[in-house]
């Protein structure tokens, strides 16, 4: 199912939805995404797939307003653009771009990456009518992972030194909810002059559930822009990607 028109939906804007900076959550924007997408299902536009991978790219940070979220939508076969703005007085700001490709997930081993895991726990209120973890919640668990791997080895840092620019998920298989944990393991795989790559998988066992890559930015948070690494933080950054 093809849609050459750009189609709106506005959607309202929570306390909850802001982390620490203030700042619309990473995860948050995939929320308002899933929301629409099931908008458009409901609608008759888009077919009820799956979802075999996600991207999430971040333009700037969104603060908290009472002026509705925008999402728009292009639909192109299996593909599904959205973009995540605001419209004020005709002006449209653009805040966050998700690309969504819909399909059957195709089972996959985990890589064979030497790095200590980390248990993934599963909630409850993570798993959705499908009796699988959502896909929000699932760009969640990988946050939480991401994070947990960043105080573990680069516990120096302040709040605010990076951002993400950009998280992809690719899905493998469903995410059933146990009393066990998962296994999460993330590495550096890339260090460039002011950015890194962070790869992460959720397995079982040697079974790969979904597979994530998150693109970091050095960010100064007074200047409100990007910023290049300093000599000692490309030596940490180097040191975890051949440590890995």
């Amino acid at each position: 199912m093809s849609s050459s028109a750009e189609i709106v939906h506005e959607l309202p804007m929570r306390w909850a939805d802001l982390d620490s900076l203030k700042h619309v959550n990473n995860v948050v924007y995939v929320d308002y995404a899933t929301e629409v997408r099931s908008l458009l299902v409901e609608d008759g536009l888009l077919d009820d797939r799956g979802v075999s991978s996600m991207s999430v790219r971040y333009a700037r940070p969104m603060l908290l307003s009472r002026h509705p979220v925008v999402v728009t939508s292009l639909i192109d076969g299996d593909k599904l653009t959205q973009q995540i703005c605001s419209d004020r007085d005709g002006e449209r700001t653009v805040y966050c771009k998700l690309v969504t490709t819909l399909g059957t997930p195709i089972p996959q081993d985990r890589s064979a990456v030497e790095t200590d895991p980390l248990p993934s726990r599963i909630r409850r209120s993570d798993i959705d009518a499908s009796g699988a973890v959502s896909l929000i919640k699932t760009f969640e668990l990988f946050q939480e992972g991401r994070v947990l791997f960043i105080s573990n080895h680069l516990g120096g840092l302040k709040a605010g030194q990076f951002v993400v620019g950009t998280v992809g998920v690719d899905f493998h298989s469903p995410i059933a909810w146990r009393r066990e944990p998962y296994e999460s393991r993330s590495w550096v795989s890339r260090v460039g002059a002011g950015s890194l790559t962070i790869e992460s998988e959720l397995s079982d066992g040697d079974a790969l559930l979904a597979r994530g890559t998150t693109f970091l930015v050095g960010f100064d948070l007074a200047a409100q822009k990007s910023r290049a690494f300093s000599a000692e933080e490309r030596a940490v950054f180097d040191g975890l990607k051949s440590a890995r």
